[in-house]
């Protein structure tokens, strides 16, 4: 599989020296989100800053204006802040200890070995999604108690977690290189042994593979509990000022927190904020946007303002560069540009 890797490798901007800095941010941007979404954010990011120091010292909002769009945003100032941490703890050197990595704040065990693996080649495991459906399937690990008792897509989730933690730990032991054998892991799970339709014709392990030898592919890794879902319809108000500025609001609470938003006329996203009182003009355009487990169709409107504007501001559109702002309000602003 190590062979595999050195031969399909995609060609990825932190694979040029595997400098620990850059492994790391790329983890932390690749956490739920996909990997054609990261690559131009983590470009931009680098280029804004370009070394764990000059991230350490910039501010919340410099720090998530880069971020804006990428979403889930506790990450960005998690990434802040456990730079300032080995800023002041490891003289500014991230350390190569699993031990040592878990201590530096926003870093877990799967961050802690990606870091310590990849741009160190030490012997420390890691699971992620496609490293779990990976090995499950080769492994064929499923949890024989919950499949008894008849719930075995949801019992089986932890006993999955454990034991291809244990496998990956196994596995990195005997491994020649582990830098190779972890992101030959991620790879294979990237680009063959996908979710659906994996392509098992040109898999390395295939010989190997106890899911395809039983012809049981499809019950690899068991199914994870669906979320609940809510369908929402949220009207948007476009106010603009004579200078062509634009009304936003910097919204607190645990979703989004300290972004700028466009009004709405439901305030669902921003943990109970009062609507800005309005006066809907022409509907501008529509577009759908994911919120976590919220499917939201977005309705912008242009607006005039009745009353009080109390704690909004005029934005220049043209430096939304410079303010952090959810991914949403980019596509309604596009509407306008």
């Amino acid at each position: 599989m190590e062979r595999w890797f050195a031969r399909h490798q995609r060609p990825l901007p932190w694979r040029d020296t595997y400098e620990p800095y850059r492994v790391w941010v790329s983890e932390v941007m690749l956490q739920q989100t996909r990997m054609e979404v990261v690559l131009p954010y983590f470009e931009r990011f680098l280029a804004r800053f370009p070394d764990l120091p000059a991230l350490a010292r910039a501010t919340d909002d410099e720090v998530m204006a880069a971020w804006s769009g990428l979403g889930y945003y506790r990450r960005a100032r998690m990434l802040r802040d456990g730079a300032f941490d080995v800023l002041s703890r490891f003289d500014g050197v991230i350390p190569s200890d699993v031990d040592a990595l878990m201590s530096i704040t926003g870093i877990g065990r799967y961050t802690a070995g990606a870091i310590a693996s990849i741009a160190f080649d030490r012997r420390a495991p890691i699971v992620d999604g496609n490293v779990a459906r990976v090995l499950s399937r080769i492994f064929a690990v499923e949890d024989r108690q919950s499949c008894l008792s008849g719930q075995a897509g949801q019992a089986g989730l932890p006993v999955l977690h454990r034991q291809t933690w244990a496998l990956a730990t196994a596995l990195v032991e005997v491994a020649r290189s582990p830098r190779a054998l972890n992101q030959s892991l991620m790879e294979l799970g990237a680009l063959i042994c996908k979710p659906r339709n994996p392509t098992c014709l040109i898999c390395p392990v295939a010989d190997s593979c106890v899911a395809r030898i039983t012809g049981r592919i499809d019950d690899f890794p068991p199914p994870k509990p669906k979320k609940e879902t809510r369908e929402l319809r949220i009207p948007l108000y476009l106010v603009r000022d004579r200078r062509g500025r634009v009304l936003m609001r910097r919204a607190s609470g645990t979703l989004m927190d300290a972004m700028y938003h466009l009004p709405h006329g439901d305030t669902s996203l921003l943990d109970g904020a009062p609507p800005l009182a309005a006066t809907p003009g022409a509907l501008l355009g529509t577009f759908r946007h994911t919120v976590t487990t919220r499917k939201i169709e977005f309705l912008l409107y242009e607006a005039e303002v009745q009353g009080r504007t109390k704690g909004f501001e005029w934005i220049d559109i043209e430096k939304m560069h410079e303010i952090p702002h959810p991914s949403y309000v980019r596509k309604a602003l596009k509407l306008i540009q």
